[in-house]
């Protein structure tokens, strides 16, 4: 097999399914993708792929699934980007940091359903910053109101010109 036409996607297969394990030459094509770095690192490795993590941590998912299941904990170095994804900031800390994710609450906040989800997991009682955002569908208004204040939302029913809470139960 000729090294110089190497992807990354045939460089990760050629080492797991071939070589059936670490080889330094193919890590050059295999680390500049994220998705091919982090499968080495989970696959063949079964461990930490340092030289790639400049590359794996700029990906959102790739950098909490590394973190979730090859470090098996915080990766602090790729924080700046997973939380720039409402989606994966959530499961980080979930998951992750099995706690609040202060740093990403500015970003989970703006969409309802990963507020009322952090609110519900994460914090465990109100997401008051985020309370604008979630009352703006009624869906997530209505389990927020149910699941975390456990009780009626009076200020949103208010504001509740078509009834749509009252329809959801």
């Amino acid at each position: 097999m000729k090294i110089s036409k190497m992807t990354p996607e045939s460089a990760y297969m050629y080492a797991k399914d071939i070589i059936k394990g670490r080889c330094i030459e193919l890590e050059p094509y295999i680390m500049k993708n994220p998705m091919y770095a982090y499968l080495y690192a989970k696959n063949v490795i079964y461990g930490r792929f340092v030289e790639a993590e400049p590359f794996i941590k700029q990906d959102p998912y790739y950098a909490y699934e590394y973190s979730n299941n090859v470090i098996k904990g915080r990766w602090v170095e790729a924080e700046p980007y997973i939380k720039q994804d409402p989606h994966y900031a959530f499961f980080y800390a979930l998951n992750v940091i099995k706690g609040r994710f202060v740093e990403a609450e500015p970003i989970i906040k703006q969409y309802p359903m990963y507020a009322y989800e952090y609110a519900k997991n994460i914090i465990k009682g109100r997401f008051v910053e985020a309370e604008s955002i979630i009352k703006q569908n009624p869906r997530f208004a209505y389990d927020y109101s149910s699941d975390v204040l456990k009780c009626s939302w009076k200020e949103l029913e208010k504001h509740d010109e078509n009834n749509t809470i009252a329809l959801l139960n």
